[in-house]
């Protein structure tokens, strides 16, 4: 291959228009030389304001094209098993947005082509989740160094009140089972990939859903339609660790904050989304005080650099992959269907 990775971008909605295109951008050995969205002039606009040369009319023709050696899949994830599939089999290396897919069967799938693929020189790789990145890595070394001793209970917040309001409308949000499927849970998912690090996996879940609100208007000032999902989902999980994880995604707090407790038998953390706050207290302090990241266990979003990285061979594994993706879709399936049950639901 070529010094420079050529880029082509499947999908520009506001996560790659903010995020990911700027990240392409100050990756060293690549361009963005295609993009294609639902609607061209669209694309359009994305192409002018980051200098992209070529904007196609259909997702096809990006992965057809001579002019891209790689993509990225920023569509929601009704659409990503199509496209990885047919991307993979035209040779072309994969980004792929979380979640990978609607159901754990595609999930499976998509990560034996993603396999077949690999033998062959062709990579693949998840994009990771955006909120808590900046310090993950360091509340990992704390938890493997001991910081907090034994880890034995974790609770994660994913809270705003976007669908506080009764009248705010279905078109806003992900609220179409077509785009993203039934098991569509918000950022659930979400969550549990950022604590899995801490907590190994789930082995077995217990799941609630409530909807507060029945019927909202389809898209401002229209018909009233059934809601598809619902605004609150807490999950209990068992894990490998042996530590509980609670799992709480509420859309429907008014002034909610989204954050995650790690809770040790010997220390505390608390990692506040906003402003990447960390605090922290160990046994003999009296409150929590602030932890700040130190630089080598800083966290910043290379995500763009390292696919890059990964196709011209200075990477040999993806940091998180199509297989995180599969066990992201069991969660979520195990997830619903206890919910569903009122039961225990165990994962393998």
């Amino acid at each position: 291959m070529a010094d420079t990775v050529r880029i082509g971008i499947i999908g520009a909605g506001s996560y790659t228009v903010n995020r990911m295109l700027p990240g392409f951008q100050k990756a060293a050995n690549c361009e963005v030389t295609t993009v294609v969205n639902r609607r061209r002039e669209n694309a359009e606009k994305v192409a002018a304001q980051f200098g992209i040369p070529h904007v196609a009319d259909d997702w096809r023709q990006v992965i057809e094209s001579s002019d891209v050696d790689a993509v990225l899949i920023g569509t929601p994830p009704g659409s990503h098993f199509e496209m990885t599939l047919a991307a993979l089999e035209a040779g072309k290396h994969v980004l792929c947005q979380t979640r990978i897919a609607t159901s754990a069967d595609e999930a499976r799938e998509m990560q034996v082509a993603a396999d077949a693929a690999r033998a062959r020189g062709v990579h693949s790789m998840l994009v990771p989740p955006g909120p808590f990145y900046r310090g993950r890595r360091f509340i990992a070394h704390l938890v493997k160094s001991g910081y907090l001793g034994r880890v034995t209970h974790v609770q994660a917040f994913n809270m705003n009140g976007s669908m506080a309001d009764p009248s705010t409308p279905l078109s806003v949000g992900r609220n179409d089972i077509e785009l993203y499927g039934k098991y569509n849970a918000a950022q659930l998912g979400l969550m549990y990939d950022v604590t899995v690090p801490w907590t190994g996996h789930a082995t077995r879940v217990l799941g609630h859903r409530a909807t507060f609100v029945e019927q909202r208007p389809a898209t401002p000032g229209g018909p009233l339609a059934k809601a598809p999902y619902p605004e609150q989902v807490t999950v209990i999980s068992e894990t490998e660790s042996g530590a509980v994880v609670m799992n709480v995604l509420n859309w429907a707090a008014r002034f909610g904050e989204s954050r995650i407790e790690v809770y040790g038998d010997q220390g505390t953390l608390v990692y506040k989304q906003r402003g990447d706050v960390l605090l922290s207290a160990r046994e003999g302090d009296e409150a929590l005080r602030e932890l700040p990241i130190p630089p080598e266990h800083d966290g910043p979003w290379l995500v763009e650099e390292e696919f890059v990285r990964l196709i011209i061979g200075e990477a040999e594994e993806p940091s998180f992959g199509f297989a995180d993706g599969v066990r992201n879709m069991e969660y979520l399936e195990a997830a619903y269907n206890s919910a569903m049950q009122e039961t225990w639901v165990k994962l393998r």
